[in-house]
């Protein structure tokens, strides 16, 4: 019993940090969309990405961007997302890992 709880345990975490991983990656998807809407280029096509992106990222930016005003022209609240992503998440894979 103990041996298919451990297993349990260590596929959780591996499923944990993946999503982590991915949630990572869209936020630097985010990032860059943003970059890009700055910039004055045309999404086209690649508007229902950008929507996607808005409403999976959008939120959990926002919990940012409230708090943490811009430092002129650079916004750093992805940085600070990403680090609370890494360490926050690390620590829960880790809890639940053992």
């Amino acid at each position: 019993m103990t041996l298919v709880a451990a297993t349990v345990r260590i596929e959780v975490a591996g499923y944990l940090s993946s999503l982590l991983l991915v949630y990572s990656v869209l936020i630097i998807g985010w990032v860059v969309q943003s970059w890009v809407l700055a910039s004055g280029i045309s999404v086209g096509r690649f508007a229902p990405v950008f929507h996607f992106l808005d409403s999976v990222v959008g939120p959990f930016m926002n919990l940012f961007r409230k708090y943490i005003p811009p430092l002129g022209p650079v916004d750093i609240s992805p940085l600070v997302a990403l680090l609370v992503v890494q360490i926050g998440g690390g620590l829960v894979v880790s809890l639940v890992h053992g």
